[in-house]
This record gives C-alpha cells, sequence and structure tokens, in this order.
C-alpha cells in the first residue's frame, strides 16, 4: 500500500460515524451534568436562605433589645447641662401629646391624626411624623423646666415635692383602674413603651420643683395703678368703647349688571344718603329714617331703635368707619357718610359717645402681667437651647 493510502485509510478509522444513538446518549449526558449543577446550585442557596431567616429571627428577637437599651442608656436629648434618655424624654412628649387629645381629642381626624395608630408612624408633614412634632413641644416645655430649676438652685430655692408627686399618683392610680389595668401598664400606655414607675416618679419630682418656684416668680409679680394708667394713656382706642348709630344703604342692582349700571345705582344711593343727613341735621330722628329709607326685608332690623350700637370696642367696629369714631376730635351729633366701593354701599355714621370702663383695668392688668412673665421667661430661656442627639 502506498502512503496516499495508507494516511487515506487513517483518516476514514478518525472520522467515526455519529449515529442517532449517540446523539441521544450524548444529550442525556448533558441534561444530567445540567441537573447535578442546578442541585448543587439549589443545596446552596437554600443554605443561604435558611442562613438569612436565621439571621432576620434572630434580629428580629435581638432588635426589641437593642433598641430598649437605647432608649433607656443613650442620651436622647440634651438641654443646658441636663442629659436625657429617650426613655425620659418620652414622659414630656406625651405628656404634650395627651394634653393636646384633652384639647383637641374630639376634632383629631380633622387634624390627620389616628389615636389609634402609633403617632410615630403619621405624617405631621412631609418630613415630620405627629410624634416629631409633640417631641419639639416638648423640646421647648422642657427647656423652661430646666432654665426654672437651674435658676431655682442658685437662689436655694427649697421645694417639697412629695405632695406633688402623691396627688399625681393617685391619679394615675384611679385612672388604671378606670381603664382596668396595672399603674405599670397604665405608665407605658400614657408615657411611653419604655415608662417605668422609677423614671416617671422622677420626672413628675423634676417638673414639680420646677414649677414650684415658677408660681414663686408667678407670685411676685406686680402691676401698679400707675402701670395701668400708663398703659391706658399710651393707646387709649384700643381700651375705649364707643356708642354711634349706623344705617347703610346699599345700592340696587341685578346681579349680572355691568360696571356703568352699578355706578349709577351707586349714585342713586349716595343721593339718597345725602338726603338722609340733610334730613337728620333738619332734626328728624335717626332711627325713624332708618326705617323709612330702609327696604321691606332690612326693617326689622331697625325696629326697637335698632340703629343705635352701644359699648363696642375699636376692634368690633367695621374698619369703614371706626378711625373716625374713635377720632379725638369727635363731638356727640358728629355725622359722616362711608363708602365701600367693593360692596357697593354706603353708611351713615352718627357718633353718640365715647367713653372708658374701669372694668377694662382688669384686662389691662392682665395684658402687663402676662407682659412681664413673657418677659421674664425669654429672659430666663434666652441662653438655653435643646439638642438632639
Amino acid at each position: 500500500m502506498g502512503k496516499k493510502e495508507k494516511k487515506a485509510s487513517e483518516a476514514t478509522e478518525e472520522k467515526k460515524v455519529v449515529t442517532r444513538y449517540d446523539r441521544k446518549m450524548e444529550e442525556r449526558r448533558k441534561a444530567a451534568e445540567k441537573a447535578k449543577r442546578e442541585e448543587k446550585y439549589f443545596r446552596i442557596g437554600s443554605i443561604i436562605v435558611a442562613v438569612l431567616v436565621v439571621v432576620f429571627l434572630a434580629y428580629s428577637l435581638i432588635r426589641p433589645v437593642v433598641e430598649k437599651y437605647a432608649a433607656t442608656h443613650n442620651v436622647y436629648i440634651t438641654v443646658g447641662d441636663y442629659e436625657l434618655t429617650q426613655q425620659e424624654f418620652d414622659f414630656y412628649t406625651y405628656t404634650v401629646y395627651n394634653e393636646w387629645l384633652e384639647s383637641y381629642g374630639t376634632y383629631a381626624s380633622l387634624f390627620g391624626l389616628d389615636t389609634s395608630t402609633d403617632i410615630s408612624r403619621q405624617e405631621y408633614t412631609d418630613d415630620m411624623t405627629w410624634k416629631d412634632y409633640f417631641e419639639l413641644e416638648a423640646a421647648e416645655m422642657l427647656v423652661q423646666y430646666v432654665a426654672l430649676t437651674d435658676e431655682a438652685q442658685e437662689s436655694g430655692f427649697e421645694y417639697e415635692t412629695d405632695i406633688d408627686y402623691a396627688s399625681f399618683l393617685e391619679s394615675v392610680t384611679e385612672a388604671a383602674e378606670e381603664y382596668d389595668m396595672t399603674v405599670a401598664a397604665y405608665y407605658k400606655e400614657a408615657y411611653g413603651q419604655y415608662a417605668t414607675a422609677e423614671v416617671v416618679e422622677e420626672q413628675v419630682r423634676f417638673y414639680s420643683y420646677a414649677l414650684g418656684y415658677y408660681n414663686e416668680i408667678y407670685s411676685g409679680i406686680e402691676v401698679t395703678d400707675a402701670e395701668i394708667v400708663e398703659e391706658y394713656q399710651a393707646d387709649p382706642s384700643a381700651y375705649d368703647y364707643v356708642d354711634y348709630r349706623v344705617f347703610t344703604l346699599a345700592a340696587e342692582y341685578e346681579e349680572d349688571a355691568d360696571e356703568d349700571t352699578i355706578s349709577a345705582a351707586m349714585e342713586e344711593a349716595m343721593a339718597q344718603a345725602e338726603e338722609f343727613v340733610e334730613r337728620l341735621n333738619d332734626g328728624e330722628d335717626f332711627n325713624e329714617l332708618c326705617l323709612e329709607y330702609c327696604t321691606e326685608d332690612e326693617t326689622s332690623g331697625y325696629e326697637d331703635d335698632g340703629s343705635l350700637a352701644e359699648g363696642l370696642r375699636y376692634s368690633e367696629v367695621s374698619s369703614l368707619y371706626a378711625d373716625w369714631l374713635f377720632d379725638d376730635s369727635r363731638k356727640s351729633g358728629d355725622v359722616e357718610v362711608f363708602e365701600d366701593e367693593d360692596s357697593h354701599y354706603y353708611a351713615v355714621a352718627m357718633f353718640v359717645s365715647r367713653y372708658y370702663d374701669t372694668e377694662v383695668n382688669d384686662e389691662i392688668y392682665d395684658n402687663l402681667f402676662e407682659e412681664k412673665l413673657s418677659v421674664y421667661l425669654e429672659e430666663l430661656t434666652a441662653d438655653y437651647s435643646y439638642t438632639f442627639s
């Protein structure tokens, strides 16, 4: 055999024919290998999932413990030299919340608050929850308590808090009985999930001492008669009363009237007002003229001397003629016509009298007292602020 024939024979032997059976067996082999790989991946995935489940369960069990530890040990807010944990600060937050409920609880839903749901999970604004809101209010309140306490201690102020705490505890015990729960459970319901009797007592005694000093300052504020007179003389119009008569003449026109029609109606109303004043100056009675010039629907309003307004303060009088009535140059019997361009009517006003009632002294006293108290608290807390950790 020649070399060429030998090579051709070897090539034929190397080129083995692949039968249908061979292809089928190859496919089974590849499928078996694929299944083996998938089984391996599945076992690995199952192990990972099992580990994650264990981790999640462990985290679920550990998380409350971690959160409680943080709430009872870590500094949550600092006011002056005072550092409070969340457990301690929650007392003030929920005190503010409970007071808010007493005032607005019936209308809470109108404010967007669901009182049956955790306030920390409800939006007050886009970037603030309801709990955030009450915390800020509580922080402002705490600033005053801390500032009062510091000044009280510096001045050597002594105050026994036992009576206040006993009264607080009595009210809490009654409330717990009313809701059929223990005092400990009531504390958590009323002052947060981390509240304890020990922490609540500590905070009650703290703010009782501060309020004790506050009451001492409050009772020491004085307002003298001279200060009341000075306040009145500074702005008599704010405290005086006036008696006056008034009659209104509205322009009459259809609802869809144009500007020209309205303008003509106003001119007619003005002419009537001027005629009213002219007859008044001739000696006719103001209220009788009102009954004559008013519409049928308005008659009942002017019966029984209905044009007379008595004992009104500046803030209670229409701004259309309030300045005129309270002008120092006003004399009894003065009359003026006033135009309301927006509402399309004229008002005829007659000044009767302006006077000062000594009962206003009580109001002035209260205003000055609150002003002095406000100034005191502003100065007291000027150097205090709060910082959340």
